[in-house]
């Protein structure tokens, strides 16, 4: 197995494995290398350079662990819907429905809905927005 560091076209950092040298090259000929913070196709290795320990114990803050502004920014955001709104899951339609419609209490949720659902949602003009993350089990 191979660790390389990866580099968008945005220029957002994260690492990868690899089973061999030539997996990178297939993996991104066919498109199916993606950046984690803004799902870019674009993906380039970057320089890498052999990892030396030292006896330092002081954690030392690489380009890799440091997060940017943006995904502090984010982060934040995630807390603060998951303290403040109920997760609905699949119910997110219909309960979205119910509150518009003033069957229901309006109160901050959020859920998962299909695309097409999503559609018929934004064509009755239900205020919705999509999240800027992906479920916490997914990778």
């Amino acid at each position: 197995m191979i660790k390389y560091t990866l580099t968008c076209n945005n220029g957002h950092q994260f690492e990868s494995w690899f089973s061999n040298s030539d997996s990178f090259e297939k993996l991104k000929e066919k498109g199916h290398l993606e950046c984690a913070v803004c799902s870019s196709r674009e993906i380039e290795k970057s320089l890498m350079a052999p990892r030396i320990t030292s006896n330092n114990s002081k954690k030392k803050e690489t380009l890799i662990s440091a997060q940017s502004a943006l995904e502090k920014e984010i982060k934040a955001l995630k807390k603060r819907i998951k303290k403040t709104a109920t997760d609905v899951g699949e119910n997110f339609p219909t309960e979205a429905r119910a509150m518009h419609y003033g069957e229901k209490e309006e109160k901050p949720i959020i859920g998962r809905t299909t695309l097409e659902e999503a559609k018929d949602l934004a064509e009755e003009g239900i205020p919705f927005a999509p999240l800027p993350w992906n479920d916490d089990k997914v990778n």
